[in-house]
């Protein structure tokens, strides 16, 4: 199946919504990380 046809079919606009949540989450979840990540990084370097 082609990605296109999923976003332009009324009947999975369900399938849709639950894979913008996917990314939304996902893209959250990795930018929190990220920031967990420089922090922790700028914690040691502080340390040492």
């Amino acid at each position: 199946m082609i990605l296109l046809d999923v976003f332009s079919s009324p009947l999975m606009f369900g399938a849709q919504l639950f894979l913008l949540i996917v990314c939304i989450l996902v893209g959250l979840g990795a930018g929190l990380s990220a920031v967990d990540a420089k922090n922790t990084f700028n914690k040691k370097k502080a340390d040492h």
